[in-house]
């Protein structure tokens, strides 16, 4: 009772002592004299000590930044810190500051993250296997398909980036499993998602602690903590004061990041009213910890929403600007503390590990087989000194095959360094999947997938997916591909599509054709990095050409058209929709085997196709890229090459239909066709603003039937035109208009969305 009663008065004194003039505070003294009257003078002496001062940070996303200039205030005012808590985005900052981070370090590290990458899981480029930078599938939305059922997946994204993130943050604290034994005591809040109720971690796993605070509902998948399935701790406590208090602390400065609740006009997006639902959820919890602040500090955040990452320095100026007015009142209080036991703050200076020693490595949640299969991208024998860039490195090459989700690794404390422990799910799983998009050259298509990843008990590490592309120009296909090792893979595609192509002289069509193509192809790939492919292959076509202006009478005539192929793809590009670095290069090489039968009985002759295709681009400043491409490609025959193995060229569209269509400014689509083509492409990207750009184009090139008359001034073509775009998450929506030398008009394109 005595304890608590001199608690009690040490904290009112000192609130007095911060607030108001020394006659109210002999007064307020001569009344607790009063109060606690069974305290003898003696007992009191000997029970004075410096009272203990807690830091509570609220959840609010983003606006948690505002943490960060708030903590810069309270050290200017030379306060010592004994204990900080923080709720989501809130354990976070008061997680690092807990470690030894200073302010300044925490927002040098936020400047240096790309934030819409690590919020969306967007892996970079570099990571990404060749083969799916090919394929190039963005999805509007996946499904997960079970029981015969399509169903919701429980989050939007696997947080993967946020895991890494984390990790390497809190990598100096990696010993540490007392969070009482961090520079500065530190406890966060979840929310237990089985029985709704507030959960308090202050020991164990300090990066899985922090990532559970912060799991948003829906946005990322709920984390399992000390057998507790756990969620977002604004849920049931967004402002942990009475936490802290518990703790015996006597003086607590809160900050509160969490906005005031926003009218029906203003909710219109499912940021801000997620944002409104965490406040409504643990309203009477909030009201009570505000109220149990000794002193509240609210920047002003109304302008800025729980998913404004990118606008870190603003948020953190006004957390900073709101603490600053307080800053006087901070330093009397730091002042009459000194007066009572005088202390000396000192901090550690700490940064994130750039490598560490690993003693093992092990792989916790994958079969034995594919475990081992992880454990060869590592491509480290161990013990080894490790660089913590290598290990993100592989994480996100591993996270990028698609075989694998919710990936995170911890250091375990061993003797002489860290046990890595890589914890992953695999996906054994079935998705549906939906795509569309528009383009003038082929029209409106919406691209149904199902994919399953994992089912098979052979082959491992297998993928089975099929395709449907409901259109104008529909299309069918089946993909089967395995993965023998990190850098062998195997498979075949199926595929069925019908085409129309108009050929034009000037405004004019002179020939209009029907595809039908049916495809098997066998191919086996070689893949020495993750930005090549060496993949040789044999093709089965059949072939279904009608010439719907001459040859009307040979509708339902096919061709059974073989072919062995060999290509080798590279692709560092860093954006498949709008490349500011980076250069791809694909050479595709066809042998097609004799076995057409020609009109008189005999066989068609030998043919080889040859083709190569560059684009490169350098970026210039910030917002300028300049790209600059060729396409090259011809047909060595004893006889005429099959019309469907021709080059078409004309059209701004990139969707993959056939590899022998190439794009030409200025003509409409499959304008023109020829057995031999070099054509020239350089273009000026700008982006403006934002996610706004604009593309300037020119191309030129000579399009030929006859290897003779290639390279003639009559077969000549060139086109340029420009092109304002808006990178959306449904994809680019991209406005052009061009001209050529083959057309006396201007030619319009419209794009919306992804290509597939």
């Amino acid at each position: 009772m005595v304890n608590r009663q001199q608690t009690t008065v040490n904290r009112r004194f000192l609130q007095l002592m911060a607030h108001s003039s020394w006659l109210k505070v002999f007064i307020f003294c001569l009344l607790s004299f009063a109060f606690c009257q069974n305290i003898t003078a003696q007992q009191v002496t000997d029970s004075i000590t410096r009272p203990r001062v807690g830091v509570v940070l609220s959840g609010g996303g983003a606006k948690g930044f505002a943490h960060i200039g708030a903590l810069k205030v309270i050290e200017e005012a030379g306060l010592p810190i004994d204990y900080i808590a923080g709720t989501s985005m809130g354990s976070i900052i008061g997680g690092l500051y807990a470690i030894g981070y200073s302010p300044e370090t925490m927002i040098r590290l936020i400047k240096e993250e790309n934030w819409d990458a690590i919020m969306s899981d967007a892996i970079p480029q570099k990571y990404i296997p060749i083969d799916d930078k090919i394929l190039d599938r963005h999805y509007l939305a996946t499904f997960p398909f079970r029981d015969k059922k399509i169903q919701m997946k429980s989050s939007i994204y696997d947080g993967s980036m946020i895991n890494l993130l984390l990790a390497r943050l809190i990598s100096p604290a990696y010993k540490i499993r007392d969070y009482n034994t961090l520079s500065i005591p530190f406890l966060c809040v979840a929310t237990n998602i089985e029985n709704a109720e507030a959960y308090e971690m202050t020991k164990g796993n300090l990066q899985r602690s922090i990532r559970a605070s912060m799991s948003i509902p829906f946005y990322f998948p709920p984390v399992e903590v000390d057998g507790r399935l756990l969620i977002d701790g604004g849920l049931r406590n967004n402002f942990p004061v009475p936490n802290v208090r518990e703790k015996g602390i006597d003086i607590i400065i809160g900050v509160d990041v969490q906005r005031d609740f926003r009218s029906k006009e203003e909710l219109t997006s499912m940021a801000k009213i997620m944002d409104q639902m965490i406040a409504m959820s643990d309203i009477d919890t909030y009201k009570e910890a505000k109220e149990d602040a000794d002193i509240y500090i609210k920047p002003e955040l109304a302008k800025y929403g729980m998913m404004d990452f990118n606008s870190y320095d603003t948020i953190i100026a006004l957390g900073e600007a709101e603490a600053r007015k307080l800053l006087p009142q901070l330093k009397r209080l730091a002042d009459s503390i000194k007066n009572i036991q005088d202390y000396k703050i000192v901090r550690p200076d700490v940064v994130p590990f750039d490598s560490i020693y690993v003693v093992s490595l092990k792989i916790d949640g994958a079969k034995e087989e594919n475990a081992s299969f992880i454990k060869k991208s590592f491509g480290k024998n161990y013990p080894s000194k490790m660089a913590i860039h290598d290990i993100e490195n592989s994480i996100m090459s591993i996270y990028a095959t698609g075989y694998y989700n919710d990936i995170w690794y911890d250091l375990v404390p061993a003797a002489k360094g860290a046990n890595l422990v890589i914890h992953c799910k695999e996906k054994e799983e079935e998705t549906v999947s939906i795509a569309a998009h528009y383009d003038t050259d082929y029209g409106i298509g919406i691209l149904a997938n199902i994919t399953l990843k994992n089912i098979l008990n052979f082959p491992k590490r297998s993928t089975l997916a099929a395709d449907l592309n409901i259109a104008e120009d529909p299309y069918f296909k089946l993909r089967f591909h395995s993965n023998l090792s990190q850098k062998f893979k195997y498979g075949t595609d199926i595929s069925v599509i019908s085409l129309f192509m108009d050929q034009y002289h000037d405004k004019t069509i002179n020939n209009s054709y029907s595809v039908q193509d049916n495809k098997m192809d066998l191919f086996m790939e070689y893949m020495p990095t993750l930005e090549q492919q060496f993949r040789v292959g044999l093709v089965g076509n059949y072939v279904h050409l009608r010439d719907n202006l001459v040859h009307v009478v040979d509708a339902d005539n096919y061709d059974f058209i073989a072919h062995a192929y060999l290509n080798y793809h590279i692709d560092n590009e860093d954006s498949p929709t709008f490349a500011s670095r980076g250069w791809k290069l694909n050479i595709n090489g066809k042998y097609i085997i004799p076995v057409i039968e020609l009109e008189d009985g005999s066989r068609m002759g030998h043919s080889i196709i040859v083709k190569a295709d560059f684009d490169g681009s350098i970026a210039i400043g910030a917002k300028h890229s300049l790209k600059m491409g060729t396409s090259i490609g011809s047909s060595f025959s004893t006889n005429e090459v099959p019309l469907s193995y021709r080059f078409f060229v004309g059209g701004q569209s990139r969707m993959k239909y056939f590899d022998n269509i190439i794009s030409f400014e200025g003509l409409r689509f499959t304008q023109l066709y020829g057995d031999n083509i070099a054509i020239g492409k350089i273009s000026w990207q700008y982006n403006f603003y934002r996610n706004f750009y604009a593309i300037a184009k020119c191309n030129g090139g000579f399009i030929a039937d006859d290897y003779s008359t290639w390279f003639s001034s009559d077969n000549f073509t060139i086109g340029g035109g420009v092109t304002l775009g808006m990178n959306t998450k449904a994809g680019p929506i991209e406005v052009s208009l061009m001209g050529s030398n083959r057309c006396s008009d201007l030619i319009g394109f419209l794009n919306i969305g992804y290509w597939f």
